[in-house]
């Protein structure tokens, strides 16, 4: 079977992870196709301009980029090395720099974030194994290499081009002494997770019931031709969830073995069979560990997208992605970009009130517009409160406020008058690629609509202030600059002369919620969208230290708990909280 094009190397070999089995409608497959399998690398393609940014041995050395790294390490110098939790806790206060051989310094923030997730996985644990034996259940105790399962190296490919297949999960993993229970445990870094996918959970449980344990390979090293399969496996199979910001567990699966290998069959195999035999492309996220994005048709070139940059930023051992929330949140707060978009840290601290009634206009909205009304909003009756999502509680102020502006929006709705053949999409991602910088460019419109063939980019936002009259609406709202340059560069595919930007800006009192409508077209919106960007996109892409940055919005960072001047900005009752420049509140 002929590698899929913009590959090289060999496609026999499928590596699957139990994150694999997720069913997500976002994901590219046939970036997917590639991913599981580890011996493809991209080819470099030969159009000029095209090909990604070279990485060199010269790149500079970035911040830790797994956000578990410290964790996993400070928790093998406690499970492995039987070091006490205290002395590592004190090792992880001292260390400057890399931790225990991590190739990249973490940042301070994670540091501390590691010490708080370590001490309450310590605490959980000891916890569970004191209630397991009180129920009595055999003690279970770390296992240090990964379990795998692994097939037998076939002469011949099979309908998928595999000779052979391996399996893998991730997280803690411990078994009794005589291997009739195995554990695994894994971190979410908010709350346990309550439950996962039905595929997720059945190819976890085949790797913990079916691995043995086995080292990390080289990348591109060929796995021994012998097949990894566990003669007995366990009687019981247990995974828990354990939520590193409070320390919550959550039991996911206590299993036998034929329960395992029915639910593998029967959930597992199915969603793995279409990660290797995905075809079509669907432009997002994925693209930025993409091996053939160099040769994808689909995916939008857009090379100097907000111009050429204004000094010289270096090249990054891997490939990376900007949204208009990563430029904002960055311009706010380097530290909180770096811990909440790229580690995915999270203290649990609560959303504002703006933020959680904007989240609750939103669903109802692309609710709404999903279904293609008849004809609009406008001729629904007005908002009430069975209206609202079940998943989004609000109190009672927040409730009357979010319901006057539904009502609000009925008089702007865009469906009004929309002809039946128009496109409606709802939460559509747009996705570009700037070669010479290597980077992915994301942006998900509230709405995108056709009328009389006319492309219209719309964004929605809910407000207890009006607009600021002093700041130009581009710098309020970058998504509305991302928006203008995506549209010049050809984004929706007719040209920034037959589209048009649109911003909803909705209030709750009567008659005070504002249109606002962008010409793409206009060379001077185009160079204020371009100023714009770049103003926010080139620190971002030159920034290697993510230093914090103190203000207003420290009151609501989702990593305030680690971040040392956060804290103490917020705790000083003589911090002044408009050391920012206020802006329109903002919901999404």
């Amino acid at each position: 079977m002929e590698n899929p094009l913009g590959t090289t190397g060999e496609s026999w070999l499928v590596k699957v992870s139990s994150t694999h089995a997720r069913s997500d409608p976002d994901v590219c497959p046939s970036h997917l196709r590639t991913a599981v399998r580890p011996l493809l690398s991209a080819r470099l393609p030969d159009a000029p301009g095209t090909p990604p940014v070279p990485r060199t041995a010269e790149q500079p050395t970035l911040l830790e980029d797994f956000g578990a790294g410290p964790l996993f390490a400070a928790l093998d110098l406690w499970e492995h090395r039987h070091r006490h939790p205290g002395r590592v806790v004190e090792e992880l206060r001292q260390t400057r720099g890399a931790f225990r051989g991590r190739k990249a310094a973490a940042h301070p923030s994670l540091m501390a974030w590691t010490i708080h997730a370590f001490e309450r996985y310590v605490a959980a644990r000891t916890r569970e194994q004191h209630a397991a034996l009180a129920a009595g259940l055999p003690p279970t105790t770390p296992v240090q290499l990964d379990w795998t399962v692994r097939t037998a190296l076939r002469e011949h490919p099979d309908d998928r081009g595999a000779r052979q297949y391996e399996h893998k999960t991730w997280g803690r993993q411990y078994a009794s002494a005589d291997g009739a229970v195995r554990d695994l445990w894994i971190p979410s870094f908010g709350r346990a997770k309550t439950d996962r996918p039905a595929a997720e959970k059945a190819a976890i449980a085949h790797v913990v019931a079916q691995g043995l344990p086995a080292r990390r390979r080289a990348r591109l090293a060929h796995p021994p031709a012998t097949s990894l399969v566990n003669p007995t496996p366990p009687e019981r199979v247990r995974v828990f969830d354990f939520g590193c910001a409070d320390g919550s567990v959550t039991p996911l699966l206590d299993w036998g073995p034929d329960t395992v290998r029915e639910l593998f069959r029967r959930d597992a195999a199915p969603a793995f069979i279409a990660a290797t035999t995905g075809t079509g492309v669907r432009p997002g996220a994925g693209c930025v560990r993409c091996k053939v994005i160099g040769h994808c048709a689909q995916l939008l070139r857009t090379p100097e997208l907000w111009g050429p940059p204004r000094a010289s930023i270096p090249p990054r051992a891997a490939r990376r992605s900007i949204s208009a929330w990563d430029l904002r949140l960055h311009g706010e707060c380097p530290a909180q970009y770096h811990l909440v978009r790229h580690l995915r840290l999270n203290d649990l601290t609560p959303e504002n009130s703006g933020a959680r009634r904007g989240r609750v206009v939103d669903a109802v909205l692309n609710a709404r517009h999903a279904q293609r009304l008849p004809h609009s909003c406008r001729e629904l009756p007005p908002a009430c409160e069975s209206m609202l999502p079940s998943a989004h509680p609000l109190e009672e102020p927040l409730t009357r406020s979010a319901l006057r502006m539904l009502d609000e929006h009925r008089a702007l709705c865009p469906l009004d008058g929309l002809a039946p053949g128009e496109k409606v999409l709802t939460q559509h991602r747009v996705t570009a690629y700037v070669p010479e910088l290597d980077v992915v460019v994301l942006a998900v419109p509230d709405l995108l609509y056709t009328r009389r063939g006319r492309w219209i980019w719309r964004e929605t936002k809910t407000s207890a202030a009006p607009l600021w009259e002093g700041r130009p609406l581009l710098r309020s709202f970058p998504q509305l600059a991302l928006a203008v340059l995506l549209f010049d560069k050809g984004a929706l595919g007719d040209g920034p002369r037959r589209g048009r930007v649109e911003l909803e800006h909705l209030r709750e009192g009567v008659g005070e919620s504002r249109l606002e409508a962008i010409d793409p077209s206009r060379p001077a919106t185009v160079a204020e969208a371009r100023e714009v960007i770049a103003d926010l996109a080139e620190p971002l892409l030159r920034d290697t230290s993510y230093e914090p940055r103190t203000g207003r919005h420290c009151h609501t960072c989702q990593v305030r708990t680690w971040c040392e001047p956060g804290a103490a900005h917020t705790a000083d009752p003589s911090g002044d909280i408009r050391d920012v420049t206020p802006g329109p509140e903002e919901a999404a």
